[in-house]
Formats: C-alpha cells, structure tokens, sequence
C-alpha cells in the first residue's frame, strides 16, 4: 500500500496493529503506519499511513498521510495525501483529502473537499489560544453566512 521506493529500500512496515479483539479509548497518535482492525473512539493521528480493516469501527477524528478504509468511520477524515475506501467502507463525517479513490459499494455520508492541500486538525488547547487572541468579529446575518458559504465553495 502507498510504498515509494524510499519505504521500500528502509523495508518500514506496520508498525501498530490493533487487533479486532482490542478496544482503545483517548487520542493516539502515531508517528509510524497503523492498520485498525477493532475498535478505536476518540482521536486518531499518523503521520504515516492508516489501514482500517473491513471489521474495524471507528468513533474519532482522524488523520493521517495516506489512508485505506474498509470498515466503518464515524468522525471527521483528513488524509494529506491518497485516500482509499473500498466497497465495504462505511464514513460518516467530513472527509478532506488531495486525491479521492472511491470503490463502488462504499457509502460516505459528509462533506468532500477533494483536490486540495489539506491542513491539519487544530487542537482543541491551539484553537482556544487563537480565539482568546483573535478579535471579535461582528455578528452576521443568516444571509451573509449564507453567502459567505457559497463562496467557500
């Protein structure tokens, strides 16, 4: 999966495996591949590349470089680079990535945002210090968040 000739010639592999009979609750993070095959709520982030089996049930916001989804995904999915679902992923949330494989029988329920530099997800502590810091901004009418949403489009 996602190897450049530089992965393969270091021979990195899987590093973190989460078997199916294995449950994690809280946010783990990664610097190295992880393939999930049980069940993860809270947070997930890579810097590498994720596989999530076709048995796997997510509850969290993820990301990660590369990503393979077979199995069920209930958060937000940010993949920086190649996202992958197969026929048999199940992604309930907003997905953000640069490049879009979709196999047919995969189900997505959210927002894409496709063909864009993806940025990362800001942490709950950074995003409370930049609103502290930013100014307050003027209360805005329905019809201007709706127009300034069709031009985020």
């Amino acid at each position: 999966m996602f190897k450049n000739e530089r992965d393969v010639a270091v021979g990195q592999e899987t590093e973190t495996v989460i078997a199916p009979s294995v449950r994690v609750e809280g946010d783990f993070v990664s610097e190295g591949n992880v393939r999930i095959e049980g069940m993860v709520t809270g947070s997930i982030a890579t810097e590498r590349d994720l596989i999530v089996g076709e048995a796997a049930k997510i509850t969290a916001n993820v990301q990660a470089r590369n990503g393979t989804i077979a199995g069920e995904l209930h958060g937000n999915l940010r993949v920086f680079d190649r996202l992958e679902l197969s026929g048999t992923a199940r992604v309930y949330g907003d997905i953000h990535a640069k490049v879009l494989s979709v196999a047919p029988g995969a189900v997505m329920r959210g927002q894409l945002v496709i063909g864009m530099d993806v940025q990362p997800m800001v942490k709950k502590e950074e995003a409370t210090e930049e609103r502290a810091a930013a100014p307050a901004r003027p209360v805005r009418t329905a019809r201007e968040k709706k127009i300034e949403e069709i031009l985020q489009q």
